[in-house]
């Protein structure tokens, strides 16, 4: 994980520790509530969990995105990529992902 979350947030507990559909479930559902500005910053654990987690991550953040005032959802963008510049290669290009 980042140093930057190092920390561990419920969110990426969550997620890194859900194994069986229940436990997904309770992943999504925090996904779903946290406030965006928070799961910016947790883009870099997210991208770095199994693709099946993050895809998951992936979807509800899309949906999350499309639900925004165009403006809003230009904001996010810019956020994400700043976010994505700041990692490494692979974890930059799974935020990226988030918008394509």
């Amino acid at each position: 994980m980042s140093t930057a979350t190092d920390f561990d947030s419920t969110l990426i507990r969550r997620g890194t520790q859900a194994t069986t559909i229940s436990e997904l479930s309770q992943f999504v559902a925090t996904i779903e509530e946290r406030p965006l500005d928070r799961l910016l910053d947790e883009l870099p654990s997210l991208a770095q969990m199994t693709n099946s987690k993050f895809d998951l991550a992936r979807a509800v953040l899309r949906r999350r995105a499309r639900d925004l005032a165009p403006v809003e959802r230009e904001q996010l963008q810019l956020h994400a990529e700043e976010v994505a510049a700041r990692n490494k290669d692979d974890v930059a290009v799974r935020i990226r992902s988030l918008f394509n």
